[in-house]
């Protein structure tokens, strides 16, 4: 059996698109309200965490896979898969 390096799968456009990510954007688990101030810097706290959540809710591709991940809406915390999501929805902040 063949086994093909990272070489291949670099070439081939095959690497994780979380590698290709945190080459730009840190993605790791964020409290709400600062992942929310990285995209409204300029607004208070609770304005920006309550546009974040107004955008999340506007992108039905994040809104499908929240609900297949499971996501909680009380936690204080995005996950980093939740990150994930919505860099893949709204684009870095």
């Amino acid at each position: 059996m063949m086994t093909m390096g990272c070489d291949f799968f670099e070439k081939k456009g095959f690497l994780n698109e979380e590698a290709e990510l945190d080459q730009r954007f840190e993605v790791r688990m964020y409290a709400k309200a600062e992942l929310a101030a990285k995209y409204f810097p300029h607004v208070h706290p609770k304005v920006a965490r309550r546009s974040l959540y107004r955008w999340i809710q506007q992108c039905p591709y994040i809104v499908e896979k929240f609900r297949e991940m499971g996501y909680q809406k009380n936690r204080k915390f995005f996950t980093k898969r939740e990150v994930m999501v919505i860099i893949q929805g709204l684009g870095e902040p």
